[in-house]
């Protein structure tokens, strides 16, 4: 549940605009829509879409140009992840009446086979397996927070008062008039301290509803996760610098020209990350994620010297690709088949 911009505001500690962890990393799973088809027939639609978008440098979905944040009250996700959940109440529920059908089997008065009930459950799953990625996509309009590199802008999906109108039809303000700030969450028991990231217009009596909360991944007792945020905002939209290089962007860099230059001049493979097993991905990206824990941040702004990183430009002399997570998948055929199958129609994924 979201909170009010004046309760936020409560002990709150503004976040400076600083560039001092530079090791920003969101790791992606690739390739999600090339595995077996099964019984998702729109799946085909939904390839050629994220193909051609990945052509669009206006495109919304340019990880280059936009990086987004959804709203931590967005009832969109509910509507989306809620046909799910109830899908695999509804496959729990068949796998009990048919042990309690096959158990009365053998008694003198056996249970009927709900048949309208299982394929009631089956349809659903196979429904949603088809239209969510279709509802999530095009139909739900999505409550989220993206700061536009190109133009400098950050933009709410929205309504605001008194704002401008990007092309996209969103309300849009200068990024210069944006300020980031995090406090204290919550006491609850046994957790100690949690803390929540926030950003909001300066002038937010004049722009009501410019404000949002930011979600920041993992460990909310420690603020530095979101300074760390805010520094990888900060950072992707300083244009006096190429991209940073991560999992997210790597489809996207070459839309950005002193990115696709910078590239250039230092031979960087052109799928490096694409190329790259999940599971080492992940692994980086704990690697990280314990920098973050530990990093001193409030130390690298009055000692930028001693205490700030060395951003990485050259990731894939870092991290050489690990092959040995690269292996081809020897499981026969049917079997993958067969487990794709299961899971969407138990699952509807």
């Amino acid at each position: 549940m979201s909170i009010s911009y004046k309760f936020a505001k409560l002990n709150a500690i503004v976040i400076e605009n600083s560039q001092n962890f530079k090791n920003y990393f969101s790791k992606k799973r690739f390739n999600k829509f090339t595995g077996l088809m099964g019984l998702q027939i729109v799946k085909i639609l939904v390839l050629k879409d994220e193909e051609r978008r990945l052509k669009d440098s206006n495109s919304i979905d340019n990880e280059g140009r936009y990086l987004g944040f959804h709203n931590a009250g967005d009832w969109t996700l509910g509507l989306t992840l809620g046909p799910i959940f109830l899908g695999v109440c509804g496959s729990i529920v068949v796998a009990f009446i048919l042990l309690i059908c096959l158990y009365t089997q053998f008694t003198a008065t056996p249970e009927p086979l709900p048949v309208w009930f299982i394929v009631f459950v089956i349809c659903w799953n196979l429904f949603f397996l088809n239209f969510g990625p279709i509802l999530a996509r095009y139909i739900l309009p999505k409550r989220e927070v993206y700061f536009d590199r190109q133009n400098q802008t950050v933009s709410f999906s929205w309504s605001v008062n008194n704002a401008e109108k990007n092309e996209h039809g969103h309300s849009t303000f200068p990024f210069t008039d944006i300020e980031a700030f995090y406090s204290k969450a919550n006491h609850s028991q046994g957790h100690g301290v949690t803390h929540a990231m926030y950003i909001a217009h300066k002038d937010y009596e004049n722009h009501r509803g410019a404000f949002s909360e930011i979600l920041v991944k993992d460990n909310p007792q420690n603020p530095n996760y979101c300074k760390y945020t805010w520094e990888r905002i900060v950072r992707f939209m300083d244009v006096t610098k190429p991209l940073v290089d991560s999992p997210e962007i790597e489809p996207f860099r070459h839309l950005d020209p002193i990115t696709h230059d910078f590239d250039k001049q230092n031979n960087r493979p052109e799928k490096y990350w694409r190329l790259m097993n999940y599971k080492q991905m992940k692994q980086i990206e704990e690697e990280l994620d314990d920098d973050i824990y530990r990093f001193n941040f409030d130390g690298a702004i009055t000692n930028p010297k001693r205490w700030a990183n060395k951003e990485i430009t050259k990731p894939w002399e870092k991290w050489p690709i690990d092959e040995s997570l690269n292996q081809p998948d020897d499981t026969p055929y049917w079997k993958r088949l067969m487990k794709t199958l299961v899971m969407q129609i138990i699952a509807g994924v």
